[in-house]
């Protein structure tokens, strides 16, 4: 008999729950919950509801997902001044007023693309005319059909509405988004999936460690009750001493052994129990937990496992070599996100002016020697406009770092005040005007005051 975390047997209605993992599974992958999206051995639809249910349910899980979440996103999410004319900077104003995307963003699409590794925005069905379009992702686990083609990339999307009747969606009407779309295949998988089941035995070790320790600290001694095989009333006597402790209450209690005496009358041969060492098994209990947090911080965006809160052996050195992955992962998942946005600006401009509608932006050429360059203007349509938009910076660089670079350049003379200002975390334009009020100049030798200020001590 098999007995689940919880100390009860495994039954067919809790062992999905209580094993649900790489080490213990009847059957093949992806025979059980089968649908039309198995592929490549797995249930695609499965494999997302156990990432969905696994941010609920299992604390590191969910924790290492809202951490990728702070990292990604943070809220610094916004956007710089749009490089177009007009028409192309009020519309991306209306469509982040009109549906707080700085909002949307930190609070739910980032966690849903981990999740589910697709997004689907659709717009308005209705005609709005040059009206900001209040635009919705879909709930891709409520049967969403995406029509697609090798060519063309996805081009209709199904779904039903809340009284059962199916919406549909062409291209332009629609934005969709999907992580590791390999050969041909429009839907996505989640950025997550690979984080699950370490997570999983995580909490699987963890319930059986508990267990363990938890009979240890209820048997609070071990009685021994010496047994006469030649004398017929000592069994008798053992089993009234045994009944005294044979319920073990929840506080602990005593566990009673037979002491018996062999037949040379000298050697004693005794019943014995062994549990496992209390040291032994902590230190056991947090090797095994340490590998499984690094386990799922590796499979959910590379970040190392002290930012789960398991600092373990690492030190400042090998921190900053493994932050390198989680920052490469990060960029990735930013680039996804971007273009989602992009795409759903550009297709609002669209919506609202026409496909045919230019916009005046503006280009530079860099001369040959690298120190000059010359602006140009053209027009370009609503496909070839880029949005700024400004994601929190992630890099390895310390502050000591930036602070070399930035005293280098200055001596060489390669940058100008104003950059390496910018560089540090300075606003340039903020601080001349408040070294100005004060009777500064930016980027001048400050000299520290002679004199202490009045009621000051000079020695301070």
């Amino acid at each position: 008999m098999l007995y689940g975390p919880d100390g009860e047997p495994l039954t067919e209605s809790n062992s999905e729950t209580s094993l649900n993992g790489p080490w213990w599974r009847e059957g093949l992958p992806g025979e059980q919950n089968a649908s039309t999206s198995r592929i490549y051995g797995l249930d695609r639809d499965a494999v997302r509801r156990q990432t969905r249910r696994a941010f609920f349910t299992n604390p590191l899980f969910g924790a290492a997902v809202e951490i990728a979440v702070a990292l990604l996103i943070g809220d610094e999410f916004t956007y710089s001044p749009l490089n177009a004319d007009k028409a192309a900077q009020t519309a991306l104003a209306d469509l982040w007023d009109t549906n707080d995307l700085g909002n949307l963003m930190s609070n739910r699409l980032v966690t849903e693309y981990l999740l589910d590794g697709e997004l689907c925005a659709v717009f308005p069905l209705e005609e709005t005319g040059d009206q900001p379009a209040r635009i919705g992702h879909l709930d891709i686990d409520r049967g969403i059909v995406v029509t697609a083609d090798p060519m063309s990339g996805p081009t209709r999307v199904q779904a039903k509405d809340s009284r059962g009747q199916d919406l549909t969606w062409e291209a332009g009407q629609f934005v969709w988004t999907a992580h590791n779309a390999l050969w041909n295949d429009a839907r996505g998988w989640p950025v997550a999936m690979r984080a699950v089941a370490p997570a999983q035995a995580y909490l699987e070790l963890l319930g059986h460690r508990l267990n363990t320790h938890d009979l240890q600290g209820r048997i609070l001694g071990v009685q021994t009750v010496f047994v006469d095989r030649k004398d017929p009333n000592s069994r008798a006597i053992f089993n009234e001493k045994r009944q005294a402790y044979r319920r073990m209450p929840r506080k602990g209690g005593m566990l009673t052994l037979a002491k018996v005496l062999a037949d040379d009358g000298k050697t004693v041969i005794s019943d014995e129990v062994s549990f496992n060492s209390p040291a032994s098994g902590a230190a056991n209990a947090q090797h095994d937990a340490r590998a499984f947090i690094r386990l799922t911080a590796l499979a959910l965006l590379g970040l190392p496992e002290h930012y789960l809160g398991e600092g373990g052996t690492v030190t400042r050195t090998t921190a900053d070599s493994m932050t390198l992955p989680a920052i490469r992962s990060v960029k990735r998942i930013h680039a996804a996100l971007r273009s989602h946005l992009d795409r759903i600006f550009r297709a609002d401009l669209v919506r609202r002016h026409g496909p045919d509608r230019t916009y005046m932006v503006t280009t530079y050429e860099v001369s040959a020697d690298g120190l000059t360059r010359k602006a140009r203007k053209k027009r370009v349509k609503a496909a070839q406009i880029e949005v700024p938009w400004a994601f929190p910076a992630i890099t390895q660089d310390s502050l000591d770092e930036r602070i070399r670079r930035a005293e280098a350049a200055q001596r060489s003379g390669w940058a100008s005040p104003q950059s390496l200002s910018a560089s540090l975390g300075f606003d340039p334009a903020e601080e001349t005007e408040r070294m100005a009020a004060a009777g500064l100049q930016f980027g001048g030798v400050v000299t520290p005051p002679t004199t202490a200020p009045r009621g000051g001590d000079p020695n301070a």
